[in-house]
């Protein structure tokens, strides 16, 4: 008996320690030279000057926001037991070190500039309304960034780690809304269609049943799928609204943390404005979001 409490005993005492020190950590240095705030979900913590702290528990991502020009968000892309250094320097550049810094600094730093970058040659597709060379270009692209960054896919497997999956994801729809934002525009349906359709079929059908928002550009991905619904062959999964708006017949096919951001999109547009209907969604995000 007493042999049995001491083996427990020493097993919660080494999975604690495993769980204290092996657990994701980021650290983020402030070498710029004012302070400024590092948002990790809910939690606000003010680094000054010269200054470093470590957080654990990551959101999924973490927005480092100062008065000087320097407001960002950056996404975390790592394994449960691993650690990441993020110093933001003079001029407000990030470097990044530890475990995936290569790929962190990629997808947050780099990744948004090609992809949009692209744009330009896929309006030339569009003006030939050529889908095969639309695909084409587009799909050589996509191998170039997987090929940076070692994948082989860009849809999702089973035997994925959690952070391949996200690394996966950020790229694939980061990728669509560049390419769906551009189609999406053209007057000619049925170069529209086509368009769509494809990219749907092959890229996002395997998700939309379990369709999930965890960042901008996959509320993007499906708000532009939404509008386009009569274009595919398809029946959308339906969800409740979350508050009423005068988009309720889009945000009807987005789950409630997509609709999070429609609200939060919305409100900074009437915030930027200076629009009083801002306060209504405002309201929404307190009152239906606060703890997402």
């Amino acid at each position: 008996m007493k042999h049995s409490f001491l083996t427990q005993v020493i097993f919660y005492i080494l999975f604690f320690c495993f769980s204290v020190f092996s657990a994701q950590k980021i650290t983020i240095v402030n070498n710029t030279t004012e302070s400024f705030t590092v948002q990790n979900g809910q939690k606000e913590v003010i680094i000054k000057d010269g200054d470093k702290k470590e957080f654990s528990n990551i959101a999924s991502r973490i927005s480092v926001i100062a008065t000087k020009n320097l407001n960002r968000s950056i996404i975390i892309f790592l394994e449960p037991t691993e650690k990441l250094t993020i110093t933001i320097k003079p001029g407000n550049t990030i470097f990044y070190t530890g475990d995936q810094a290569e790929i962190n600094e990629y997808l947050n730093e780099k990744l948004n500039v090609e992809t949009f970058g692209k744009m330009k040659d896929y309006l030339s597709s569009i003006s030939k309304k050529n889908v095969a060379e639309l695909k084409n270009t587009s799909e050589i692209f996509l191998s170039g960034i997987l090929k940076k960054l070692k994948l082989s896919a860009v849809v999702v497997s089973p035997e994925d780690k959690a952070s391949t999956k996200k690394i996966k994801n950020h790229i694939k729809y980061n990728w669509l809304y560049t390419l769906l934002s551009t189609v999406s525009t053209q007057k000619d349906k049925t170069f529209t269609q086509q368009a769509i359709h494809y990219y749907y079929k092959k890229y996002i059908e395997s998700d939309i049943t379990q369709y999930s928002c965890s960042s901008i550009y996959q509320y993007n991905v499906i708000e532009i799928v939404a509008k386009n619904k009569e274009l595919l062959p398809t029946d959308f999964p339906t969800y409740p609204i979350v508050s009423p708006t005068d988009s309720d017949n889009i945000n009807q096919y987005l789950p409630k943390n997509c609709q999070k951001f429609y609200f939060q999109k919305k409100y900074d547009y009437l915030e930027h404005i200076n629009d009083p209907g801002q306060d209504y969604y405002k309201k929404v995000l307190t009152e239906k979001f606060s703890e997402e």
